[in-house]
C-alpha cells in the first residue's frame, strides 16, 4: 500500500524541506537484516542523487530504520524521534515499527512525515519527494514481497564483507514474536539471483558473505533447499568464506551439519536459539521442538561439525516458574555455548503470548537475566571468547 494522507502547506526553502539535493541521515536499529536493509536504502538514495550523511547536524532528512521485536527497542526509537519534534527536518519511520504501527505512528510522534514498511522500501525516494513538496503523513506499507530490483542497489557499507538476503518473513508464529506480522510470510529468493548477487560482490572485491534470513535454514526455491544452496555458494570462485544467520532448531538437520562440515569456506559456527529449556514454556512459545530434540541436534552438530555455537534465551516468559528458569540455567551450564544472547520478555501486542498475563515482574526478570548473563560470561571467559 502506498498513499499520502496529509496535505500540509509546502514549507519551502526556509523550512529546510525545499532544497534541490537533500542530505539524508539513516539511523539503523535492530538485527543484521535491518543493517542490510539500510544498505539497500542508502544505495537507492544515492542512485537518485541524494547525499547520505553521518550526522543529524548535516541532514535535511532523518530516516529511522527500526525494529519491533522488543518494547525496549521501540521506546528508544520513539525517544530519538522526539528529539526532532521542534525541528523542520523531514522525518521518516522505516521498517518493522512502520509496518507495525501504521497510521498510529503519526499519533505517537506527530513530527513524523512518512512511514514505510520493510517490503516497501523502494518507495522511500518518492515519499521523501512528497514530504519535500509539503505533503506530509505519507505512507507505504503492506506490500507482501519486496521487488527483486530492491536487492540490487549496488551499495555495501564495508569493503571486504557483505550481507546477502536469501529469504525474508517467517511462518513459524512463535507466540512472542511480531516478525510474521511486520515482515510477512516466509518467502525465498530465486537461488540464481542470490548466486548472481554474490558473484557480483566477489568481483568487486568482497571476501566474506553472510547469508541472511529470519529463518535462514528453511530456505527453499523450486526444489533447492538450504543445504543445496550452501553447496552452490561454496563453489563460487574467489569467495574466501561465508556464514549464515539465523537458524531455527526445527529445520536444523544432519544433512545441514554435513554440508557445513564439508564446505571448506563455510564458517564452522552455528547460532541456534534455544529460548527456554522448559518443555512447558517451549510449547507455550510455539517453538516446535522439545528440549530433548534440541539437545540431540547439539550433539549431532558437535559430532559432525565440531564448531562454535551460540544461542538466544528469553527469561520471564508468562507463567515461567523458578523451576522452569532453573531448567534453563542447568542447560546453559551443560551445553556451554560459546556465546548467548539473553533477553527479558516484553509483551508484543497482537501476538498469542499477549493473551497471557505478563505475570513475571520486572525485578524478577532482571534477576534471572543477570544470573544467566553472569554464568555465560564465566563460560565464555573460560573458553576465551
Amino acid at each position: 500500500m502506498a498513499e499520502n494522507a496529509g496535505n500540509s502547506a509546502n514549507r519551502g526553502e526556509k523550512g529546510g524541506k525545499g532544497k534541490k539535493k537533500l542530505r539524508i541521515l539513516l539511523r539503523t536499529f535492530g538485527c543484521q537484516m535491518n543493517v542490510r536493509d539500510s544498505e539497500i536504502i542508502s544505495g537507492s538514495l544515492l542512485m537518485k542523487g541524494y547525499k547520505v550523511v553521518d550526522s543529524s547536524d548535516d541532514a535535511d532528512v532523518v530516516l529511522f530504520n527500526t525494529c519491533s521485536v522488543r518494547q525496549h527497542a521501540e521506546d528508544k526509537v520513539w525517544s530519538e524521534i522526539g528529539k526532532f519534534k521542534h525541528e523542520t527536518r523531514i522525518i521518516g519511520l522505516v521498517g518493522c515499527m512502520a509496518e507495525y504501527h501504521k497510521f498510529d505512528a503519526f499519533k505517537k510522534a506527530p513530527n513524523i512525515d512518512f512511514v514505510c514498511g520493510p517490503n516497501n522500501i523502494a518507495s522511500i525516494p518518492s515519499l521523501i519527494e512528497q514530504a519535500k513538496a509539503g505533503n506530509t503523513k505519507g505512507m507505504a506499507i503492506g506490500q507482501k514481497q519486496r521487488d527483486e530490483f530492491a536487492y540490487n542497489t549496488n551499495f555495501q557499507a564495508k569493503k571486504d564483507d557483505s550481507f546477502v538476503v536469501i529469504a525474508e518473513g517467517c511462518n513459524n508464529f512463535c507466540s512472542y514474536c511480531v516478525v510474521p506480522f511486520v515482515r510477512g510470510r516466509e518467502r525465498s529468493r530465486n537461488h540464481k539471483d542470490i548466486l548472481r548477487e554474490i558473484q557480483a560482490l566477489v568481483t568487486k572485491g568482497v571476501k566474506e558473505i553472510t547469508l541472511l534470513g529470519q529463518n535462514v535454514n528453511s530456505y527453499r526455491w523450486n526444489g533447492v533447499d538450504f543445504s543445496q544452496l550452501m553447496n552452490m555458494v561454496s563453489g563460487i570462485e574467489g569467495l574466501r568464506c561465508f556464514s549464515f544467520v539465523t537458524s531455527h532448531p526445527k529445520d536444523a538437520s544432519k544433512d545441514m551439519f554435513e554440508i557445513i562440515a564439508k564446505c571448506s569456506n563455510l564458517k564452522k559456527y552455528l547460532h541456534l536459539p534455544l529460548q527456554s529449556a522448559s518443555d512447558r514454556i517451549l510449547k507455550l512459545m510455539n517453538r516446535g521442538y522439545t528440549l530433548k530434540e534440541y539437545l540431540k541436534k547439539i550433539e549431532d552438530y558437535r559430532k559432525i561439525v565440531g564448531g562454535g555455537l551460540s544461542t538466544d534465551i528469553i527469561v520471564g516468559f508468562p507463567t515461567e516458574t523458578e523451576g522452569d528458569f532453573q531448567d534453563t540455567l542447568e542447560v546453559l551450564e551443560k551445553i556451554k555455548f560459546d556465546n548467548a544472547y539473553i533477553f527479558k520478555y516484553s509483551t508484543r501486542p497482537h501476538t498469542e503470548a499477549a493473551k497471557l498475563e505478563d505475570d513475571v515482574g520486572m525485578q524478577e526478570k532482571k534477576r534471572r537475566h543477570k544470573i544467566l548473563l553472569d554464568l555465560q560470561k564465566q563460560i565464555s571467559k573460560k573458553k576465551k571468547i
